[in-house]
């Protein structure tokens, strides 16, 4: 006679997939692995921040009202170090670690649920669109929830330049509370999602790049080059694939995304974009197409090795805690 699969479960000493005990685990299992994502983010954006502090820089200052010197990525790094000293590429660090706990934490967790939504259990026979739509929902979902911390690590990012210029007398904010405050009293809470359009369709661009790539890439590589799916090899070069591809899918909605989210209204509350295709149009026709990709490399240096450290830590996590590599 065929027994249920609850009933086997128990004979075994397992735990029945509807009983509570099993709920528990569930929630436990969750729980750890955001813990998980949470700090291995924090390890690699705190080992990549500077790279990203410069690429904002950069795209900040193709804009048709920049004056000034216009530097190259080391050497934009060198006038900062020199100007603002070597903590002024830091500054925006705080929410943009506050940023990745709710980002990355659901955009990876997120991302393994959402694909068995599409695919069932058999992951390695995955299609790729099943893969591209469970990344991009994943991380679409988890900027939405980012989306004021990155509003203001942005602007911080960009204060440094403004008080450069002579346009500010001294930076917007002291730190992650002060922007709350002032953001919540001056723009009210729709302020704090000024350019959320571009940065949910980056989002969701990067997480094409990063999750369904480094996924993608792993099942390749173990299946093709003999490595194991704990191997760390298997992992650095997964890591670098999806570095790559997550840049070259999001610069374009990145560059609009800074600008949209660092500009000011004028006394007449009118701005210089009115959303990411306005922003897409007047940077294609005031600067060129390939101003859309102003800050691709450092994105590129920064966004390969945040994956080489974040995904190498949180394999690495995943392991020594007994949940196993990322599949």
């Amino acid at each position: 006679a065929l027994v249920p699969l609850a009933v086997q479960s128990t004979a075994m000493g397992g735990v029945p997939e509807s009983s509570p005990g099993a709920n528990e685990n569930k929630l436990v299992a969750i729980a750890s692995k955001f813990c998980l994502t949470s700090t291995a983010s924090m390890c690699a954006e705190g080992a990549t921040y500077p790279i990203d502090f410069t690429k904002t820089r950069l795209q900040l200052q193709g804009q048709a009202d920049f004056t000034g010197t216009r530097y190259s990525f080391f050497g934009m790094m060198q006038n900062v170090v020199k100007t603002e000293g070597v903590g002024g590429l830091y500054q925006g660090f705080t929410p943009a670690l506050a940023r990745h706990i709710p980002y990355t934490g659901f955009r990876a967790i997120g991302y393994e649920y959402i694909r068995a939504m599409f695919c069932g259990k058999d992951v390695k026979n995955a299609p790729f669109y099943a893969k591209a739509l469970a990344g991009m929902t994943a991380g679409g979902v988890g900027q939405a929830i980012a989306v004021p911390c990155d509003l203001i690590k942005v602007r911080m990012q960009g204060d440094g330049r403004l008080v450069a210029a002579g346009k500010l007398d001294k930076p917007r904010y002291t730190g992650l509370m002060d922007a709350f405050t002032k953001i919540k009293a001056e723009e009210g809470i729709a302020g704090f999602y000024k350019g959320a359009t571009p940065a949910i369709q980056r989002a969701a661009l990067v997480n094409l790049g990063e999750l369904t790539t480094y996924d993608t890439a792993k099942q390749m590589i173990t299946s093709n080059l003999g490595m194991t799916g704990d191997d760390l090899r298997c992992h650095l070069l997964s890591a670098f694939c999806s570095g790559f591809v997550a840049s070259l899918c999001s610069t374009p909605a990145d560059v609009a995304k800074s600008r949209i989210m660092n500009q000011t209204a004028g006394p007449n509350g009118e701005v210089m974009y009115n959303g990411t295709f306005h922003c897409w149009y007047k940077v294609v026709t005031e600067e060129g197409f390939f101003a859309l990709y102003k800050g691709f490399f450092p994105g590129w240096f920064r966004l390969a090795p945040w994956q080489l450290v974040f995904w190498v830590t949180y394999e690495r996590l995943r392991i020594i805690t007994g949940l196993g590599s990322f599949k």
